[in-house]
């Protein structure tokens, strides 16, 4: 790891110079202020991001001289953050998604993030845009994920260029599915929504400048109700189905039960075991609509508004986590392309998964990282299954989950 030692160590002493500092000239005052200060930086991540955090804080503790808590938070980390944080307890740091910045700075559970121009400059554009929240960085990016389309090669040699050619080489294949699609019986929001954009719907209003507008829906917008009538179309089909959920979108595939599987880069762990042949590409748009814009996820760090130790969390995630030696370690027990240029240049070279996401996320939009999305997912998801199932007609549903995501709005 290249070191930055001069950096760290003026922020260190720095910072603890402004400690000692804090009495006034009372000596005992400054004793006392002194021994309040804490020599620990504390850090909640997930299951995945802990063992590797652990490892790599080490080469911190040894430069700056403080101690460094990695603490592992299973499932409920998003909720377990806000709730420690509204009480003004909780870590110095917390590692999770890019939506979750509309919520946490709502609630003034993290503090905007110092980061320069030329460091920003470093990272992915769209990267930085997902952590901004009415024009502050609220977190410091590290890896991206997306959707895309995973096909096996020995039943569906060449890539699709349109959903329609997808569908054809799905049934050539002769297989039990045309695709495995995650939609289930409560519909799935996010799988769906690079099929809903290709056909012209939008979630929420985009001023141009990334702003989005909670008060403008555009789920029943001329391009939302043509993407419902799409999902009506393809579940009549047998295209889509309820059926295909969480529990066997991987395993068809993998059993060769189907060509073709729009998932991510987790998939790929059972993909591999399988010893498959097959290749990573684009999910492709409709014929004569637009491409298929899946939703760009980024991971992060944000500083708790909170933290007792907030200059050190600040060195920390400002040029620690802006290593390439993290970004890539991060990046090859995740499977997710760095958000650090540098980084995601050395990671995806001759790795044909990486570049094959990479490829399939360059028409990706940033999750939408206002509060409203929670509006979203819940009458969407329910929408998109009853026009697969037929219960509904497109126009039905794509009204129906407009008017609901509007009133949750309203009364939130």
């Amino acid at each position: 790891m290249r070191r930055r030692t001069l950096g760290i160590t003026a922020v260190s002493a720095a910072a603890l110079g402004a400690a000692a500092a804090c009495g006034s000239d009372d000596g005992d005052a400054s004793s006392e202020e002194t021994s309040q200060f804490s020599g620990e930086l504390v850090i909640w991540a997930d299951e995945t991001r802990t063992p590797v955090l652990k490892e790599f804080v080490k080469d911190f503790e040894s430069q700056v001289g403080v101690k460094v808590t990695v603490e592992e938070h299973v499932e409920t980390l998003r909720e377990d953050f806000l709730t420690a944080a509204e009480q003004g307890q909780g870590p110095d740091i917390v590692v999770g998604a890019h939506d979750w910045a509309g919520q946490y700075a709502a609630a003034g559970a993290i503090a905007p993030i110092t980061l320069s121009a030329d460091k920003q400059g470093t990272l992915n554009e769209t990267s930085v845009k997902a952590f901004t929240v009415d024009g502050n960085v609220y977190g410091v990016p590290y890896a991206m994920e997306n959707l895309g389309l995973i096909r096996n090669t020995d039943l569906a040699p060449a890539a699709p260029t349109t959903f329609e050619e997808l569908i054809a080489a799905g049934r050539a294949a002769g297989t039990d599915e045309v695709l495995t699609m995650e939609v289930g019986v409560d519909g799935n929001a996010y799988s769906a929504y690079p099929l809903f954009a290709s056909m012209g719907g939008y979630l929420f209003k985009d001023d141009g400048a990334g702003n989005l507008d909670p008060t403008d829906v555009g789920v029943d917008s001329p391009g939302g109700v043509a993407a419902f009538e799409k999902f009506a179309e393809l579940g009549a089909d047998g295209v889509l189905k309820t059926t295909i959920d969480a529990s066997n979108t991987i395993p068809f595939f993998v059993d060769g039960k189907t060509a073709f599987m729009i998932s991510g880069p987790w998939a790929l762990v059972d993909v591999q075991g399988a010893g498959l042949n097959y290749e990573v590409t684009a999910i492709p748009g409709f014929e004569g609509q637009g491409p298929a814009s899946p939703f760009l996820g980024v991971q992060g760090f944000y500083v708790s508004a909170t933290a007792k130790n907030a200059v050190f969390a600040q060195e920390f995630v400002t040029n620690y986590v802006l290593t390439e030696d993290l970004q890539r370690s991060l990046a090859e027990a995740g499977g997710r392309l760095p958000a650090l240029t540098a980084a995601a240049e050395a990671f995806s070279a001759g790795n044909a998964d990486i570049q094959g996401f990479a490829a399939a996320g360059e028409s990706a939009v940033p999750m939408p990282n206002i509060p409203a999305m929670n509006a979203v997912w819940e009458p969407f998801g329910r929408a998109e299954a009853d026009a697969i199932d037929g219960v509904a007609t497109g126009a039905e549903a794509a009204g129906t989950a407009a008017q609901a995501i509007r009133d949750a709005v309203a009364s939130s």
